[in-house]
């Protein structure tokens, strides 16, 4: 087919409204975005019971682009150390998590004959216990156990060649807490048709034949 002025001027207007349509709304999802973060910061975190009687545990969540994510890691070494591995991260979660024992009271089957009641107590950044030891019994006055938590979801590198396999990892600090048991599920949303590369590549070769 024979170009004119014509069709060249009209193919590179139709070009380059394509593109500014995209750059307005990607600005748009940007300004959405960014107000969807600011509302995550100054979020709480909020407790509810679920019809099991669980407690539930949310907070909004904040919205990163790879580079941004980078961004913020170079000023939390915890976190890019967590993400080092990962050539796609798709959900970062940070928690800190406390565990608190109180009054739990254990008397001995046969009391021992000598009396006597002994308080003690230890403490470090892992754990605090409080505890007493009488000849009547043990009695645990406080055990409070603090965690921090970081979970990753993405695709983690393998190796030179390999390919990257979509996994789950969890870090705790206290080294007294061991992850037994991991179940992660990532849903997969099928592409929208204008998306696929077999719709783009045909629709695309269609239309420089026309114009």
């Amino acid at each position: 087919m024979k170009f004119t002025n014509k069709s060249y001027i009209f193919l590179l207007l139709f070009f380059f409204t394509g593109i500014f349509i995209k750059l307005y709304f990607d600005k748009i999802e940007i300004n959405k975005i960014n107000n969807q973060n600011i509302l995550a910061l100054n979020d709480s975190i909020k407790y509810h019971k679920n019809k099991y009687g669980k407690e539930v545990a949310s907070k909004l969540a904040l919205q990163y682009s790879l580079s941004q994510l980078k961004d913020v890691s170079k000023q939390n070494k915890e976190l890019k150390e967590t993400i080092k591995n990962f050539k796609k991260p798709i959900t970062i979660i940070e928690t800190k998590q406390v565990v608190k024992l109180d009054t739990i009271y254990i008397p001995f089957d046969k009391p021992i004959e000598h009396v006597f009641s002994k308080d003690f107590s230890s403490t470090n950044k892992y754990y605090k216990l409080t505890a007493n030891v009488s000849n009547l019994g043990f009695k645990l006055s406080n055990l409070t156990i603090n965690n921090n938590q970081s979970v990753v979801v993405g695709w983690k590198r393998q190796g030179l060649f390999k390919k990257p396999l979509l996994t789950t990892e969890i870090t705790n600090s206290n080294p007294y807490i061991r992850q037994l048991e991991i179940k992660p599920i990532v849903i997969v949303y099928p592409k929208k048709i204008y998306e696929k590369w077999y719709v783009v590549l045909p629709v695309g070769y269609i239309l420089g034949k026309i114009f």
